[in-house]
């Protein structure tokens, strides 16, 4: 399988990270190259620019806020762009059988969850909304947030790529917890534990996981940690900094490294 040349790799090319717009890396992949998507794209509903969410840290009590974390991509019709993207790319890049994982927003006032659903079953076969109960209590003022969705879609209507064995899997995941990002941290980064569930029921060891938002790294730790193979791209210079260093972190401690591709 030929990929691109990415700017940074592992020395056995188990991990490949692009810095570069998912709108002009994703076309480039080859068809049928990766084994599963897990993927947090911008939401479109500019989060971080204004209001209570630029001023987490003061609403909650946890000190002044710092300035605005705009994130690109997440006004709203840009954002509606890149998921379309996804949904024309997926059933090209993935295995059948194979699965898209993306997380989206809970509840209202806008139902992005709703239209993004029937966006991925056009696109695929749509098979689940998992519902991340995240807790502690979100913002908000009537029905305060505390839950996101997991959208799952499959390509094909054959045989799912599922390897769990417990058959105790419910579409609902309770104890684990969202992270309150401190100033220097991405505005909305994923627990490890949230793509670990995913990566574990829908992909096998050498499987290759695809990102292509992949912001401070949750699904590329998440993946290597896993032994699976990493494919992640992201924009923005500082994030896609920020995971090379994580997974740099990740490598040296079993015993491999990062290097520059460019």
């Amino acid at each position: 399988m030929k990929f691109p040349q990415p700017d940074w790799s592992d020395e056995r090319g188990r991990v490949l990270l692009y810095r570069a717009d998912a709108r002009e890396l994703l076309p480039r992949l080859p068809d049928a190259s990766v084994d599963m998507v897990f993927t947090d794209p911008p939401y479109g509903h500019n989060n971080n620019n204004k209001g209570l969410i630029a001023n987490r840290e003061s609403a909650l009590g946890l000190g002044v806020a710092g300035p605005p974390r705009p994130i690109q991509g997440d006004g709203p019709q840009e954002a509606h762009e890149l998921f379309a993207l996804v949904c024309q790319q997926a059933p090209r890049l993935l295995a059948d059988g194979s699965c898209c994982c993306c997380c989206g927003g809970g509840g209202g006032p806008d139902p992005q969850f709703g239209r993004w659903s029937l966006m991925l079953d056009d696109a695929m076969t749509f098979k689940q909304a998992v519902v991340w109960d995240k807790g502690p209590m979100g913002m908000g003022w009537h029905y305060r947030r505390s839950y996101e969705m997991v959208l799952v879609a499959q390509k094909g209507k054959g045989k799912c790529r599922w390897y769990d064995s417990t058959h105790r899997v419910e579409n609902v995941i309770r104890n684990v917890r969202k992270i309150i990002p401190a100033k220097d941290q991405h505005p909305t980064e994923k627990p490890i534990e949230l793509p670990m569930r995913f990566i574990r029921n829908h992909s096998w060891t050498h499987h290759w996981v695809l990102d292509p938002f992949m912001g401070s790294g949750s699904t590329a730790e998440a993946a290597v940690r896993l032994g699976r193979r990493f494919i992640g791209c992201e924009i923005d210079r500082k994030w896609f900094n920020h995971t090379r260093r994580r997974l740099g972190d990740v490598l040296l401690s079993r015993g491999g490294r990062l290097k520059s591709c460019a």
